[in-house]
C-alpha cells in the first residue's frame, strides 16, 4: 500500500480520537487502570497521539514537540513482564480503536502495533529504567509490522 498506516487511519484527527479514547477506557479498565494511579502528564492524550502518529508512517510530531522516545521507554520500563495487564492492555486498545472509528485496514495495522508495542518493545527493559539508552526512537511500524532493528 502506497499511504501509510497513519494516513488511512485519518491522521492526526484519529490518532487523537484513539488518544481520546484510551485514555477514558483506560482510567475505568480495572486491570489497567493501575498503570495511572500515580498519575499522567497533563497532555498525556496529545504525546501519545504525536508518539502514535510518528510511530506509524506520519510527521515526527512526537519528537519534534517532546524530544527522544526514551521518556516514554523509562516510564514503562522496570516493572517486570506483566501478561495479565499486558493482555488487558491490548483489549482496552482495540476497543480505543473501534470506538475512535478506525477504518480498515488501518484498524487493525493500529491494533498489531499496540500489541507489538506492548510485548515487544515496553518489554525491552523489565529490570529497570536506567537500562533504556537515552537516545530512543519512536518505535515504527508500517503495513509489513516493525520497521528496522526493532523488529
Amino acid at each position: 500500500m502506497d499511504r501509510s498506516i497513519y494516513e488511512v487511519a485519518g491522521g492526526m484527527d484519529a490518532m487523537r480520537r484513539v488518544a481520546r479514547c484510551w485514555h477514558d477506557l483506560a482510567l475505568v479498565d480495572p486491570v489497567v487502570a493501575h498503570a495511572f494511579s500515580h498519575g499522567y502528564a497533563e497532555d498525556h492524550e496529545e504525546r501519545l497521539a504525536a508518539y502514535l502518529a510518528q510511530g506509524l508512517g506520519g510527521p515526527p510530531a512526537y519528537t519534534s514537540r517532546f524530544g527522544s522516545a526514551a521518556h516514554v521507554d523509562r516510564i514503562h520500563a522496570g516493572n517486570r513482564v506483566h501478561e495479565d495487564f499486558d493482555r488487558a492492555g491490548i483489549a482496552v486498545f482495540a476497543r480505543a480503536v473501534d470506538d475512535a472509528m478506525i477504518p480498515e485496514p488501518a484498524a487493525g495495522a493500529l491494533k498489531d502495533y499496540w500489541a507489538w508495542a506492548t510485548t515487544t518493545v515496553v518489554n525491552a527493559f523489565p529490570e529497570s529504567a536506567d537500562d533504556v539508552p537515552a537516545q530512543r526512537p519512536v518505535h515504527t511500524y508500517d503495513w509489513d509490522g516493525p520497521v528496522g532493528s526493532e523488529q
